[in-house]
């Protein structure tokens, strides 16, 4: 009974399989499903954005060209970790590269297929102009009070396909949907019955008229499809069949929180 154990090679390995599971944020992120899909398109947005950055402010400027040296300023305005050299080489088709007939110092500037590229990004703004419209409308009518500044507009401005003079183009050409208050807030004149009828609805409404399911089947539920590898965790099928049948809340209405038992 009073024999020492001498902690070996053999004890040691028996301790570390006995060990509790360290749970931590290191271990849930080795652990967690990953969609390739989902991370390459989150890298491939990321790197647009750096470049539409990149773009805007070659445009300011007053020449179609800019100096490698000061678009090398510009890393950090931007969000770049690499060398601007190595950024631009990396898009060639994108970026041209090339050495000044007369200053002699490396310059930059848009290919031809990305100037026409912006060329015809203009025209399809100016065309979709009426969904424009339609995009703001609905995003005031889910806003708490129907305004929205125009600052968080012009961050968005590209996701909405709205154009940089959006406030002159869009917001003063429809004064019977928009009114400007002190310049800078955007307020929804009247709400439109007909914007308030969320997709899911229509999509519901086509499920149970094609399919021939029952309006119970498809009143509260949602598409659901789960990626390749993910863990169905014990009770996980109960609670989410009871969140499926939860009374839907549209997005432009204003009611209480639901639980889900």
């Amino acid at each position: 009974m009073n024999e020492i154990i001498h902690f070996g090679p053999f004890n040691a390995n028996m301790q570390k399989r006995w060990k509790k599971p360290v749970n931590s944020a290191q271990t849930r992120l080795e652990n967690r499903t990953i969609d390739l899909k989902l991370d390459k398109l989150v890298r491939q947005h990321q790197r647009l954005k750096i470049i539409l950055k990149l773009r805007e402010l070659m445009l300011k400027r007053s020449s179609d060209y800019v100096s490698v040296q000061i678009l090398a300023r510009w890393r950090n305005a931007i969000g770049l970790n690499l060398k601007m050299g190595v950024f631009l080489r990396k898009y060639p088709h994108i970026f041209e590269v090339y050495t000044h007939h007369i200053r002699r110092n490396l310059c930059c500037k848009l290919t031809r297929k990305v100037s026409d590229l912006i060329d015809e990004e203009s025209v399809v703004i100016k065309e979709s102009e009426s969904l424009a419209v339609q995009r703001l409308k609905e995003l005031l009518m889910i806003s708490t009070n129907g305004t929205l500044h125009c600052h968080v507009l012009w961050l968005i401005r590209r996701e909405l396909g709205l154009p940089d003079d959006f406030k002159d183009s869009i917001l003063l050409k429809y004064p019977n949907d928009f009114v400007l208050v002190d310049h800078e807030i955007l307020q929804l004149v009247s709400r439109e019955d007909s914007l308030g009828d969320a997709a899911i609805e229509r999509w519901r409404e086509k499920e149970y008229t094609e399919k021939w399911l029952s309006e119970f089947e498809t009143r509260y539920a949602f598409p659901i499809q789960f990626p390749t590898g993910f863990k169905i965790e014990k009770g996980f099928r109960e609670k989410l069949k009871n969140w499926q049948r939860l009374p839907y809340v549209k997005p432009y209405e204003k009611m209480g929180v639901a639980r889900v038992r």
